[in-house]
């Protein structure tokens, strides 16, 4: 017998043995790849506000601060920073030490040219110009920021990788027009620096060993673009691809939760999957198309379709529980369930049965198929309805000018706070950018979200929000349909803490 169990345990000791040699064995110098539906044209951090670009650029470029997974702030290219008791100061200790890939020092003047640039950037004036009064560099290493008003908003902005990398002056100073224009003119102070650069093919990164926060485990990596998620679930498989960035569903999500060698990383998102209506004019200027439109929809129908039901139906952007900062977590006042007739009456009363329309969208998913679905939805209550899918630019271009009355759209957060998801998406000053898609104006909505930023207490900002998200479904500039589900599939040799991450520094090999 004790023969006996003497083979046994050398059995498995050996079994461990082989199975510690192959974990070992795993290349930790291979490149790693991985992929988004699009790439950054430019490394100009600021043309384009969008998850494209904050992936390619949040390899090179840092944030004053980090927002972790539960939402703890902690120190990045800041060591600390101070807020004053009203709100209206923020002033920042700078890192020292730190370096930009060419040798040259990090300094305040860095974070207040980058700040300006924003401020003056279409697609961040929601963040900056219209939150901004003043900034002084006190001396290199210390920043300050003064606010028009306060905004317990601002310090998360400035966590976000898709709201707040900081760019070289000294950069800008050298090439000009020409920075970020190509790979010798893109000057960071990341964990990586880009080495080859195919714009809408391919980035290549090499870690930076001297970085400040510690050398990157992955030393060598490609971000590919492939605008076919099905080409990107089939390069999971067969391990072409180590991560996808985009959330998958479906019979994608079974396909890969099913695959012993690729893991998913889950949550429930930020991101408020909506039908946007032009506010301004056309038939959507009436309030009661847009409630038509609102009571037409079956939001199940949606979740079905957008994302073979991988989410969460919501009422309001950031319905999603305490996973959201400030969210009141109530039934509002009124909410909008599917009816059909009810639809059809209000289109008759504002006087457009009959009329045509053209819905516009991204030519890829989920927008593509909720672009058909939602010309089905309007020809149901009355209306004459086409679709027109179109590629990204076209479709942004088209939307800032006021040419799409209505299409579906998400706006995504970041910062996981009630005033990114929702605030910006009805402040005014927002029209076109910052979320507010809908180009959606009133004073009186102006004053609440104001005043919800007035005060850093977030039971308080809570009761503000419910007048909010009243006011909110009564007017329905767009009617939000679900919260996706995160599933972030990646290889199962790497792993990270924190799924919500774009930045490759943030995984780690599996030992």
């Amino acid at each position: 017998m004790k023969h006996r169990f003497a083979r046994v345990l050398l059995l498995a000791l050996c079994c461990s043995f082989v199975f510690m040699e192959n974990a070992v064995a795993a290349d930790h110098d291979r490149v790693v790849n991985f992929a988004y539906q699009a790439i950054s044209d430019s490394f100009v951090f600021g043309k384009i506000n969008g998850v494209a670009e904050a992936i390619s650029m949040a390899q090179v470029y840092d944030t004053l601060l980090l927002k972790d997974f539960d939402g703890t702030f902690r120190p990045n290219l800041a060591e600390s920073w101070e807020i004053s008791e009203n709100g209206i100061e923020y002033t920042f200790h700078l890192r020292s030490g730190v370096k930009w890939q060419d040798g040259v020092d990090f300094t305040a003047s860095d974070v207040e040219f980058t700040f300006s640039q924003l401020a003056a950037a279409p697609a961040y004036a929601w963040a900056y110009k219209n939150n901004i009064d003043r900034m002084e560099t006190l001396d290199p290493l210390t920043f300050k920021i003064f606010l028009k008003k306060p905004n317990a908003f601002f310090i998360s902005i400035l966590a976000t990788t898709s709201n707040a990398l900081i760019m070289p002056k000294h950069g800008f100073e050298k090439y000009g027009n020409e920075y970020g224009s190509a790979v010798d003119k893109i000057i960071g102070t990341g964990a990586y620096i880009v080495t080859d650069w195919k714009p809408h093919v391919s980035i290549t990164y090499k870690a930076k060993e001297d970085y400040f926060n510690g050398a990157p485990e992955i030393k060598n990596a490609v971000f590919h673009q492939i605008t076919d998620s099905n080409a990107a679930i089939v390069a999971m498989q067969t391990g072409e691809m180590d991560i996808y960035l985009a959330p998958i569903s479906g019979s994608a999500y079974k396909t890969l939760a099913n695959n012993p060698k690729v893991g998913l990383g889950e949550y429930i998102t930020a991101r408020n999957e909506a039908i946007y209506m032009y506010y301004k004019d056309g038939m959507f200027k009436d309030v009661r198309m847009r409630k038509a439109v609102a009571y037409a929809i079956d939001k199940e129908d949606a979740l079905t379709v957008g994302m073979d039901g991988q989410g969460q139906i919501i009422n309001y952007p950031g319905d999603i529980g305490a996973a959201m900062t400030a969210n009141p977590d109530f039934v509002p006042e009124i909410t909008y369930k599917q009816d059909i007739e009810k639809a059809k009456a209000l289109v008759k009363e504002a006087g457009y049965e009959g009329a045509s329309v053209v819905v516009k969208s991204y030519n890829t998913d989920p927008y593509a198929v909720l672009g058909i679905y939602l010309q089905g939805v309007l020809n149901d209550i009355g209306l004459k309805a086409t679709v027109e899918p179109m590629e990204r630019a076209t479709f942004l271009a088209q939307r800032e000018a006021g040419a799409t009355p209505i299409f579906p759209l998400g706006w995504v957060g970041q910062a996981y706070d009630m005033d990114e998801v929702l605030g910006g998406c009805l402040y005014s000053a927002n029209q076109g950018n910052g979320g507010n898609n809908s180009f959606y104006a009133d004073p009186e909505m102006d004053k609440l979200i104001d005043a919800s930023r007035a005060t850093s207490d977030v039971e308080a900002r809570k009761e503000i929000y419910k007048q909010i998200i009243n006011k909110f479904m009564e007017e329905a500039p767009f009617v939000s349909l679900f919260a996706m589900k995160g599933a972030i599939p990646r290889s199962i040799e790497l792993t990270t803490d924190n799924p919500k991450t774009y930045r490759l520094f943030d995984y780690k090999w599996v030992r």
